[in-house]
Order: structure tokens, then sequence, then C-alpha cells
């Protein structure tokens, strides 16, 4: 009988089978021998984790800064980073890119909804989390002087920047290997920074309860000091914000009394009623206008006087409690276009105080051009919970002077009673100004009054606050 093609095809195919599966049962053999015998051999080390072809390339937009930035606040701020770089690296926080975006966009949609009004500590605390453990990125460029000028260069304040890279886990932690770092103008960066979600205007998370006073200065001058809540906030600034400088460490801090800030800053004829014109050292003249440069033992003095004539503790308010009215008793991140509405230009020109608009509390001239100052000695945020902090000891390494104040020494007399820093007069604290206006404390306002360089690179003005209870007779 003829057989059919597809017959003899058939038999054909056959044997070609039978050998694939012997070839097969073979090659099982064989791995299981191997197997085996690997079985009773020790492990080989884990070969380093080095960027290889085989690693995925990708892109991620965000903020740059040196790790010096979170460990700042461990070591006297007088350390200087220069012999001790290389123990730091490289962090970016990214913001966008084909591998972060739409966690991004979730995280925000969570933290900040429309119309929310900003958030309170717990909040702020979790997303700083959140930041660290899911879009926080350590580029390393693998050129050790390339990497040790960019840990140098942004160890005082974070860049925008893309950088593309390997992406490698490493110890936990995402690794961007064979990093090419692009550092971005914040004015036309590639991506949306800050996401319009983060300016929404901060809302008070609490409203005052309790009415104004009024603090007698002379028979025909007073100065109405308006009431704050007691709250908890989260003072400094996120790693994640821009600008922001390495000292504004954020960490929990709790106000637990109220007490009383003055709505305007103390202006000429306040000061000239109580000090004496001769004491007035403001470089633009007017009534009305807030006093310039005044030096921290007559702005003691002023204190010291309004205090007896009106039987309440006057004095300087601290920090915390200026970062802490500026933001409305808020934990969101202070990005300058929040507060443009309420930033005036006192101390940029001959401009009357409370001709612009009032925050939701009741304090106007707050951000100015100046830099307001406060009663804490100029040092770093420490990263522990704070209850009312009132500023380092002025012992502590920790606060430091400007040597640069060595120039105003030699052009105006130190002031009677200044209390020095080594050398040169001591430093306090100072809410940011000039063109930096967001209520985080960083900047300075000299002991003389000045700001290292002759009133030459801003202006200093001060509002004082007034403690709720009523100052104790003297027995």
């Amino acid at each position: 009988m003829r057989r059919s093609g597809a017959d003899r095809a058939t038999k054909r195919e056959l044997p070609m089978k039978a050998k694939s599966v012997v070839v097969m049962v073979c090659g099982l053999f064989l791995v299981a021998v191997i197997a085996g015998w690997a079985a009773g051999q020790t492990a080989p080390a884990p070969a380093p984790m080095l960027p290889t072809p085989a690693g995925l390339e990708t892109t991620v937009k965000g903020v740059l800064f040196s790790s010096w930035n979170y460990y700042k606040h461990q070591m006297p701020l007088n350390q200087s980073p220069k012999g001790s770089r290389e123990k730091f690296e490289l962090v970016l926080y990214a913001f966008d890119g084909p591998n972060v975006k739409a966690t991004f966009d979730e995280m925000m949609a969570r933290f900040f909804p429309a119309g929310g009004g900003g958030m309170d500590a717990e909040h702020a605390t979790a997303l700083q989390k959140e930041f660290d453990d899911k879009l926080r990125y350590y580029p390393d460029t693998g050129d050790e002087k390339a990497q040790a000028k960019l840990v140098y260069d942004w160890t005082w304040i974070p860049a925008l920047a893309t950088v593309t890279g390997i992406v490698q886990e490493k110890d936990g932690r995402k690794m961007l290997l064979n990093a090419k770092v692009t550092i971005e103008n914040p004015k036309n960066a590639s991506f949306k920074y800050p996401p319009d979600c983060m300016l929404q205007p901060d809302k008070p998370l609490a409203m005052p309860k309790e009415k104004p006073v009024d603090i007698k200065v002379t028979d025909a001058l007073a100065l109405k000091c308006v009431p704050i809540p007691p709250g908890t906030f989260i003072m400094g600034s996120p790693f994640y914000q821009l600008p922001r400088y390495q000292d504004e460490c954020p960490h929990e801090v709790v106000l637990t009394k109220t007490f009383y800030l003055a709505e305007i800053p103390v202006t000429q004829e306040m000061w000239d009623a109580v000090m004496g014109a001769d004491k007035d050292r403001s470089r633009h003249k007017g009534p009305k206008c807030a006093v310039e440069f005044a030096p921290f033992p007559d702005i003691r003095e002023f204190c010291r006087i309004l205090s007896e004539k009106n039987g309440r503790k006057v004095r300087v308010p601290t920090a915390a409690e200026m970062d802490y009215v500026g933001r409305l008793g808020n934990s969101s991140p202070c990005f300058q276009p929040k507060y443009a509405s309420q930033r005036t230009n006192v101390g940029n020109a001959v401009v009357d105080v409370k001709t612009g608009r009032p925050s939701p509390w009741g304090i106007y001239d707050y951000p100015a051009w100046a830099v307001h100052a406060v009663s804490d000695w100029k040092a770093p945020n420490r990263p522990d919970k704070q209850v009312d902090p009132q500023g380092e000891p002025f012992e502590s390494s920790w606060v430091y002077y400007d040597h640069a104040i060595l120039a105003a020494l030699k052009l105006d007399k130190p002031v009677e009673g200044m209390i020095m820093k080594g050398p040169f007069p001591a430093i306090h604290k100072g809410t940011n100004g000039f063109d930096r206006d967001r209520p985080n404390q960083h900047d300075r306002y000299g002991e003389d009054g000045l700001d290292g360089g002759n009133g030459r690179s801003w202006i200093g003005i001060f509002r004082v606050a007034v403690d709720a209870e009523p100052a104790a007779a003297p027995k």
C-alpha cells in the first residue's frame, strides 16, 4: 500500500522528537549533577554593586543637595565641611521623571488636597518620611573630583537638578550610578517646581480667643499687640524645599502658652519717644517708618521701659514664635509666593508700616524686605522636639559670630553693654528678609544692630512680644 506524503513526514518526525527528548533528559541530569556539586560548596561573596549596561537607566528631576544638610545639626556650626566633605553624599528628592511621576502625584493629592490650607505637624512629618522612603535618590557621578565638587557646592543651599543614571539598590537606598548631573535655573526649570498644590495659602489651624492688648508707649502713642494661640508645628524647612539653608533643620516645636505680638514693627516715632532721636540710626527716615539698625542693648532697654510702664513683660520674640506666626501655626513648606500678598517694602524704601495686607492673625509687614530680629542667638536648629524653646545658651559652641562684623567695628563704635562672642559682637537669628521673604529663621541680626557689613547687605527691624500673664509686682 502506498503511503501518503503526510504519513512519510510523520515517520521522519518521530526519530527527531525522540532525539530531542533524550537531549532534554541528559541536560536535566547534567544540571542536577552540577547543582548537587554546588550545594556542597561555599557560596562566593556577592559581587560589588557596580553600574553595568544591564542596569536600568532613568532620569529624575528634583531638589539636589549634600547630605551634610542632614548632619549639620549634629555638630557645632563652626565645624567647616571643607575638611570632611568626603563623608557626605549627594541626595536628590525626585519631583518628576518617568518612573516617579505617578508616585509623586499620588502623594501630592493626599497631602495637599485642593482648598486644604496647610498641614499640621503630624502630616508634615509623614510627608517627609514618604519623600525619604519613596523619592530619595543618591546620585554618584563615579568621578571622585566631580562628586566632591557637587557635594561642596550644594552644602549650604539646595539646587534644582536633572540627574540621569543607572538605578541600583544598595543597602536599601536608591543609587543613581554613573550619574550625569545638570543644575537647572529655577526661573526656567524643565519641570514644575514647586508644584501648584504646595503654593496654596496657609490657613490658621486655630484662631485666638483673647482680645488684643494695647501697650502704652507714651501718653499719645500705643502699640497694639494681637493674641497668638498656642500650638504645635514643624519649625524649620523640609529637606525638599528650595530655597532653604542648611541650618533650618525641621523639628517639632510646641508653644504651650498664648502670647501677644505687636501688629507692626516698632516705628521711629515710638523709638525716638522712648530712647531719643540720637539713638535712631534708621536709613529710611519717617515717623511711621520702622526703626532700623537698633542695637540689641538699646532694644533690651526699650523693652524694659515699656515693661515697667505697662506692668507686663515686654520682650523680643523668640525664633520659634516668629516662625510660628509667619506660617499661621501650619507646618507646610514655606515657599515665597505664598506670602506675596502680605509682603511689604518696609526696610527697602521710605514706607510707612501697616500699609499692606495683614495676615489672618492680624500681623502687618511680615514678611518684609528687612530682617526681623529675634532673641535667639544665631545657631542651627536642633533636630529634637522642643517645648517653648528659648534658643541655644550663649556659651554653647553652636552659637557663633560672623567675622564680617569686623568691618562694622572699624566704622561704628561698639555699643555700651554689647555682648561679644570672642573679639566680635554676637549674632542673633533673624527671620528671612530681603529677597528671601519666608518665615523660616536663618538670617542674622547683629548684637550691634548691623548685619556684618555695616548695614550694607540688609536692614534689621524689630517688633515686640508681650507675655499673656501680667508681670509680677516687685517685692
